[in-house]
C-alpha cells in the first residue's frame, strides 16, 4: 500500500471500532501476550513496579497499551502518540473515563518526525513500539524512523519494540506447509522487519541489541498452524485452545521466556540507548 492509503486504512479502523481493542488488531489473545511481555520487561529494567519513570509509546493507537501499563505502574509517567487523530481521541476518551489523570497523556505525532510534537519531552527512560514501524512501506522509512525514536532515549535508557518479523514468519509458514496448508501473507499495509537490514542498522542509531523473545510462539502455531489443520484451513480467533496457548505461555514465560521456539511473526526486541 502507499503512505495514505495505509493511514486511510487505520483511520477507518479507528472510526469504526473506537475505544473497541479490535481498533489495532483482531487478536485479542495476542493483545494479552503483548501487554504480558511489555510488564515482564520493564520490571526487569526498573526492578519494582512502584518505579518512578517516563515512558513513550510510539504507534499507540486507541492507548490499550499505555492504559494497561499505568494501572500496572502507578508512579510511571507515560505518553502515547500515535498519527490517526481519531486512534488518539479514542485514547483521550478512555482515559479520562478511567480517571487516570496527568499521568497518562496521548498525542498527534508521526514517527518520522516525533520533534513536531512539541509536548513530548526530550527524552524518556522507556520507548515502546508496537506493531508500529511495520506500517512504514519501506525499509528506509522504517530506518528513519528508528533514528527519529532512538533520539527520544535517554544515555542508558531502553527501546522496546513489538514488531513483525518476516524471519519467523517464513518459520510459520513452513510449518502451514508441512500440513498441507498454503502459506499466509503478510497484510497489505504492513512491512515486517528484514532483521538483516533492521538489526544491523540499530548500532548506527546509537542502540545496542540486547535480548530478543519470541513470546508468541505456541499461541501462533495453534492460532495459524494446528487449527486449521483440522477444520478447512479457517483460523479461529475465539478458539479454546488459542485462549489455553495464551495462558500457558504467560505463565511459562515467567521463568522460560522464548520456551516454544522461534514460530511466532512478533517478536520483542530490547535494545540500550548507548550514546
Amino acid at each position: 500500500m502507499k503512505t495514505d492509503e495505509i493511514k486511510n486504512h487505520w483511520t477507518d479502523w479507528a472510526t469504526t471500532h473506537g475505544e473497541h481493542l479490535n481498533a489495532t488488531t483482531k487478536t485479542p489473545t495476542m493483545k494479552a501476550l503483548e501487554i504480558d511481555v511489555f510488564v515482564r520487561t520493564i520490571c526487569r529494567l526498573v526492578e519494582t513496579k512502584e518505579a518512578h519513570f517516563k515512558a513513550l509509546e510510539v504507534g499507540c493507537g486507541n492507548g490499550a497499551n499505555c492504559m494497561a501499563l499505568a494501572q500496572l505502574f502507578p508512579n510511571a509517567s507515560i505518553d502515547g502518540v500515535d498519527y490517526v487523530a481519531e486512534m488518539v481521541e479514542s485514547a483521550k476518551t478512555a482515559s479520562a473515563k478511567w480517571g487516570y489523570g496527568d499521568t497518562l497523556r496521548f498525542f498527534t505525532g508521526n514517527v518520522l518526525d516525533l520533534s513536531a510534537t512539541v509536548e513530548l519531552h526530550d527524552v524518556y527512560d522507556i520507548v515502546l513500539t508496537d506493531r508500529c514501524l511495520i506500517n512504514l512501506n519501506t525499509v528506509a522509512l522504517q530506518k528513519e524512523a528508528l533514528r527519529s525514536v532512538a533520539k527520544r532515549i535517554k544515555t542508558g535508557g531502553h527501546l522496546i519494540m513489538i514488531e513483525n518479523s518476516i524471519r519467523t514468519y517464513n518459520e510459520q509458514n513452513n510449518c502451514r506447509e508441512l500440513l498441507g496448508l498454503e502459506a499466509r501473507t503478510p497484510a497489505s499495509y504492513n512491512l515486517f522487519f528484514d532483521e538483516r537490514e533492521i538489526l544491523p542498522h540499530l548500532d548506527t542509531c546509537g542502540l545496542q541489541l540486547l535480548d530478543i523473545e519470541d513470546f508468541g510462539s505456541l499461541h501462533d502455531l495453534l492460532l495459524y498452524v494446528l487449527i486449521p489443520s483440522t477444520n478447512g484451513g479457517t483460523v479461529d480467533y475465539a478458539h479454546p485452545l488459542v485462549e489455553a496457548a495464551t495462558a500457558l505461555s504467560k505463565a511459562k514465560s515467567q521463568t522460560t521466556p522464548g520456551a516454544f521456539g522461534r514460530f511466532g511473526q512478533n517478536r520483542m526486541y530490547v535494545c540500550r540507548q548507548n550514546a
